[in-house]
């Protein structure tokens, strides 16, 4: 979530690579989550994995990131669980993770249907009712700021009024995180780290040179 406050946290605007070691920024981010690893306050979970899905139902742990999709997989891990909610906040602002991208291959048999379909997709209708349907957040401004958008809550998060928060947080992006042809590779050695502290109880030094390790085998 932090790392997507950066407008160019791996790579240059012309793509090129930073060096990780000489990173301030993601050595500042890394050393940031890891200490509130070292103050407990930790899950030790990985995402997705069997026992994060089973800590829903264990009182697993007290708060997670969520951008607006999170609130579907939340709610099915969750079901029958009372108290869960929506808070309009994150430090530093807002956060771009990015979005998805509809293409229609110029050598498809009806590109011209496709098109049609891809508009219709993305129309602000179909994005309320999608966002409605399963808490995917419209990324068409006129769909943003619609009356079913704006006075959308969710039941199951505590009637948490979701369409204006997610609004807010939308609005609070200030940047345009860059996202290159190396961008995941790298990021993921930074996640690995954290990864190997949280869940594995590395120590944090010991885990970061293993990240720069990591990076310096992608060979960029």
């Amino acid at each position: 979530g932090l790392v997507n406050q950066i407008d160019y946290a791996y790579e240059n605007e012309d793509g090129t690579p930073k060096a990780l070691a000489d990173n301030a920024e993601i050595i500042d981010l890394y050393e940031t989550v890891v200490e509130q690893d070292e103050a407990g306050l930790s899950a030790g979970l990985t995402q997705w994995s069997p026992d994060w899905d089973s800590a829903f139902q264990n009182d697993g742990f007290a708060t997670m990131l969520c951008p607006a999709w999170m609130t579907g997989p939340i709610e099915e891990r969750a079901g029958g669980v009372d108290g869960w909610n929506v808070a309009d906040v994150f430090p530093g602002g807002g956060g771009n993770w990015g979005g998805s991208f509809l293409t229609v291959p110029a050598s498809g048999e009806h590109t011209e249907e496709a098109k049609k379909l891809a508009a219709w997709l993305t129309a602000p209708e179909q994005q309320t009712a999608a966002f409605e349907n399963a808490g995917t957040f419209p990324s068409q401004l006129e769909a943003q700021a619609s009356e079913a958008v704006q006075s959308y809550t969710n039941e199951f998060m505590n009637g948490a009024p979701v369409g204006q928060i997610f609004s807010n947080r939308a609005q609070a992006i200030e940047g345009n995180p860059f996202k290159g042809p190396n961008y995941f590779a790298i990021h993921q050695t930074v996640q690995d780290g954290i990864t190997r502290v949280e869940v594995e109880g590395e120590d944090p030094d010991t885990s970061w040179e293993k990240s720069l390790a990591a990076y310096d085998e992608l060979g960029l």
